[in-house]
């Protein structure tokens, strides 16, 4: 029990940090929305990349700003519990003693309930969350072994310093994937007796490969089963997996001066291929099958078709957008964290509770 509750606290902590960030990221695509960004959707993939790593880094972000805080001002609280008690303990806060402890440990004690077992609800709950994780983890190998599978059967037809690019009769669309230690490129073979959009394949492969995209998929789909349920992490990842194909889509236009209306002709043909071969899921075109598929499989070729390719935005928007999402979230993360250890005001607010307790049984008496 005592070696779990770390755990699960890290994990309501994380999902907290990551409702907190796709609220940041909403109001950031607003925000782009209404500059020359708002069609730029390299700049808005590289933006969103840089919050995914301010999330990651979260914790340590906490710990610095508890530090920071400690340090600069000491006695200030930096938690929004030891916020609360500072208040309740000024006046601020008009309510019984008992009533805003049991209130500021609700937290504290729904993880004891849930630990605790005593509740059929919550275990039931946590049951069918787990078979479904479960699922989620089945299905994620199932991929992988189809991947390496169809991998390992493609004819080696070229090989550079980092990339292998195979050729396999088994599939209709290309695709990027990474081992342990090589990244690899499947094409259909019939793409040989076409030039042109053996060209365009290699040149969008390519750029994913180039931009890290395969790999920053992969972390998604590794957290698929323990946050499959959260919409902040459905959200962020839908934005990512749009923004990464319209990104690449650009990116490819602008680097290596192919048509755009060639390039969106190859695009459709591969997309009505793929829907009338039924191909295995994890090598389709990205977002083709779908309400929203057909939304942004639209903004595709919108973005080829009626928008210039644009400009990458200067650093400095880069370097201010970082050092706000790193703000935001370190006080974010700060501002969560459990207390772990008894402060004077704790202290006086557990006094104040037993004489409050200590009053109403004598009054009872």
């Amino acid at each position: 029990m005592t070696a779990v509750r770390p755990v699960l606290d890290a994990f309501i902590e994380l999902n907290i940090v990551l409702a907190f960030s796709a609220v940041i990221w909403l109001m950031t695509r607003t925000a782009l929305s209404r500059t020359a960004l708002r069609n730029g959707y390299v700049a808005q993939l590289r933006a969103l990349k840089t919050l995914c790593i301010c999330v990651l880094a979260s914790p340590f972000l906490a710990v610095g700003v508890s530090s920071l805080a400690t340090y600069a001002w000491p006695g200030s609280a930096v938690a929004l519990g030891d916020i609360a008690v500072a208040a309740y303990l000024r006046g601020d806060i008009a309510m019984p003693a008992t009533q805003f402890e049991a209130l500021l440990n609700t937290r504290e004690r729904w993880v004891d309930l849930a630990l605790s077992g005593q509740q059929p609800v919550i275990t039931l709950v946590a049951a069918i969350l787990a078979c479904i994780a479960a699922v989620y983890a089945a299905r994620a190998l199932r991929d992988a072994l189809t991947i390496r599978q169809t991998v390992n059967s493609s004819f080696l037809w070229r090989r550079s310093a980092k990339v292998d690019i195979l050729l396999s009769d088994r599939i209709t669309v290309p695709f990027a994937v990474r081992g342990l230690r090589r990244r690899h490129v499947v094409l259909p073979s019939h793409l040989l007796d076409t030039p042109r959009e053996l060209r365009f394949a290699l040149a969008h492969e390519f750029q994913h490969i180039r931009t890290g995209d395969v790999e920053w998929e992969l972390g998604f789909e590794l957290l698929r089963p323990l946050l499959f349920w959260n919409p902040a992490y459905l959200m962020l990842k839908y934005q990512f997996g749009r923004l990464r194909e319209l990104a690449c889509d650009q990116s490819v236009v602008a680097r290596k001066r192919i048509d755009a209306r060639e390039y969106t002709a190859c695009l459709l043909n591969y997309c009505a291929r793929t829907i009338s071969t039924n191909s295995p899921r994890v090598l389709n075109v990205a977002f083709v099958t779908g309400g929203k598929a057909k939304r942004v499989l639209r903004q595709r070729v919108i973005a080829l078709t009626d928008v210039q390719p644009s400009v990458p935005a200067l650093p400095a928007l880069f370097l201010g957008m970082t050092l706000v999402f790193g703000a935001l979230l370190a006080l974010g993360s700060a501002s969560i964290q459990q207390t772990r250890d008894w402060s004077h005001d704790r202290l006086m607010l557990s006094t104040v509770v037993n004489l409050e307790r200590l009053e109403a049984r004598n009054q009872g008496n």
